[in-house]
């Protein structure tokens, strides 16, 4: 008898242990489900990339238009402001944006901070425009001496063209497109420097009168533009390049220039 009231004490004991086990992960699994239950779901990145063009701009819709779909398929959101450039870069070195919609292959060459995209997204051309009706060249070095001769602020490649064949008194510049044109309707200046699609969306705005007498003398550049992204994003770039890459060879960067320019219209 008293094996047997042994044997089943010992069962007693075994089966309690295990009641015991079985609350312990009960109770562990619920604290598990209560934490999972509480943490927060992981929120989208957003990438905050800047701009300095009015958004009203084909150019800048288009741009927009590429840089969603490219984030996307790298599974971020995408937001673009627009700042003036001093601000912009103010903002970079803050490590408050986190790059550039679009600039010239040259712009890294004064922004080490920034990552070029090696894959461009459209081409911008830049134009001298004038408002003297009787001035005529085709080229920078037929304009006549004694111009007063000026370029858009932050624009390299009409900054870096002037400085070579216009004396320094003679060239100075502005911090938007319509600065520019009003200077030069007001017969202030004699020749501007800007991407033609600036110039040409204040002519068309109306905001500005007379801006019909302005008129382009020529082009000097025609140039690729790309995204850039601060230093920390480099590991991105490649990514994002090959995407922009696949979406060229889908034909997506013409459709979306089809849609900005259909957006534009319809916004009249």
């Amino acid at each position: 008898m008293n094996q047997v009231n042994h044997v089943s004490q010992m069962y007693r004991m075994n089966l309690w242990c295990r009641i015991g086990q079985l609350i312990f992960l009960v109770g562990l699994l619920g604290q598990v489900f209560t934490v999972q239950a509480q943490a927060p779901a992981t929120p989208r990145r957003t990438f905050v990339l800047a701009a300095d063009a009015d958004p009203s701009l084909i150019s800048f819709q288009w741009a927009r238009l590429i840089n969603e779909e490219a984030f996307r398929r790298m599974g971020f959101a995408v937001e673009i402001i627009n700042i003036p450039l001093a601000r912009r870069n103010a903002l970079l070195q803050a490590d408050t944006i986190d790059g550039e919609l679009s600039r010239t292959r040259a712009y890294a060459d004064t922004h080490p901070e920034l990552v070029r995209v090696e894959e461009s997204v459209m081409d911008y051309t830049f134009s001298i425009f004038t408002a003297r009706p009787g001035l005529q060249a085709r080229a920078l070095d037929g304009l006549p001496p004694g111009l007063q001769v000026e370029y858009r602020r932050g624009i390299l490649v009409c900054e870096n063209a002037l400085k070579k064949s216009i004396p320094s008194e003679r060239l100075s510049n502005v911090a938007n497109s319509e600065q520019g044109v009003r200077k030069l309707l007001a017969g202030r200046t004699d020749v501007y420097c800007d991407i033609d699609t600036f110039v040409d969306q204040v002519r068309r705005s109306g905001d500005v009168p007379d801006a019909g007498k302005l008129r382009k003398l020529f082009d000097i550049a025609s140039v690729p533009a790309y995204p850039y992204l601060f230093r920390k994003h480099a590991e991105l770039a490649p990514r994002m390049a090959a995407i922009l890459k696949q979406m060229k060879a889908e034909g997506l960067m013409d459709a979306y220039r089809r849609q900005a320019e259909r957006e534009a219209g319809a916004g009249k």
